[in-house]
């Protein structure tokens, strides 16, 4: 973790604060299934992937309000020892290929257990995670377009180093995805790392 619970998205107190800290405390523990499937040594855990969508959103949208909150909780549902990081995509194996459905259901009931213990800022988190899901809104938008982009740039910082990762895999199922002028800036810079 590369602080004292930086993730942490509102000033909680006492046990509701404890309780918000065991959960962002977790996501570091949990490896992103995507590159275990893929046997990456040392894979990138839920809580780094979460850092590096903060870290990008605060270089590149600081005016868009909500939207570092919004990516903190977004993953949170993975905390859920029922959910974890589910995979739905096309490359999983079908094994443990999760229908998109599914995964919504149940990452839903474990964020709305997680938020109730939460008090009243927990609705408020509820209602960020609901937007992000569903996509509608500018912020929800730009934060799924982030997610697409570092999962592109973690594949390709993990080809070039050697993993056993196939980094246009991503770009092909991503790429089209990503629409914003200055991601669409940072994605062609990355994407010319896998050329030099």
């Amino acid at each position: 973790m590369k602080n004292s619970y930086s993730q942490a998205p509102f000033k909680f107190k006492k046990k509701r604060r404890s309780y918000a800290l065991s959960i962002i405390k977790k996501q570091y523990e949990i490896p992103r299934t995507g590159w275990v499937d893929r046997q990456v040594e040392k894979p990138e855990t839920v809580g780094e992937h979460t850092d590096d969508l903060i870290d990008m959103a605060k270089k590149n949208y600081p005016y868009i309000n909500g939207l570092v909150a919004m990516l903190k909780v977004h993953d949170w549902p993975e905390t859920d020892d029922e959910v974890g990081d589910a995979r739905t995509d096309k490359f999983c194996p079908p094994e443990h290929r999760w229908s998109k459905e599914k995964k919504y259901e149940k990452e839903f009931f474990a964020m709305t257990q997680i938020c109730e213990q939460l008090g009243p800022r927990g609705k408020y988190i509820l209602r960020l995670w609901l937007e992000f899901e569903e996509n509608k809104t500018q912020r929800a938008q730009i934060a799924k377009q982030l997610d697409r982009l570092q999962r592109i740039k973690k594949a390709i910082s993990y080809q070039r180093n050697g993993q056993p990762v196939i980094a246009q895999d991503f770009i092909d199922n991503d790429e089209k995805y990503i629409n914003d002028p200055k991601l669409i800036k940072i994605l062609e810079k990355a994407k010319l790392r896998l050329t030099h």
